[in-house]
């Protein structure tokens, strides 16, 4: 279920899930900013912008968005994969269906 929750870093998350995931990221000193915006043209947000790796992380809870329909957010999320690859950025999408804290430790800290 949606639920705005904070983040050990005091920042507000759209979901618990992504607050887990920010926590993660500040207990192992990953910078990273939350919620930062896609470069021009696009209008969307990023979940995460790992800073020092350069990556725009993206949760993929599949679950419905406040105001949305998880068919618009398919479209939406399908939207910004597209835009990361056309404009040849580094991106990892992160889903329910990962053991995403193993992924992240393997890609962002080389276990």
């Amino acid at each position: 279920m949606y639920q705005k929750t904070y983040g050990m870093d005091g920042v507000e998350y759209d979901s618990a899930q992504e607050a887990r995931i920010a926590d993660w990221l500040y207990i192992h000193s990953i910078n990273f900013e939350p919620h930062k915006p896609l470069p021009k043209p696009s209008k969307q947000k990023c979940d995460f912008y790992l800073t020092d790796f350069k990556i725009w992380l993206e949760w993929d809870g599949l679950m419905q968005v406040r105001g949305m329909s998880s068919c618009d957010a398919d479209i939406r999320a399908s939207k910004k994969v597209k835009f990361y690859e056309k404009h040849n950025m580094n991106y990892l999408v992160l889903t329910r269906d990962d053991d995403w804290e193993n992924k992240l430790y393997e890609i962002i800290l080389g276990g």
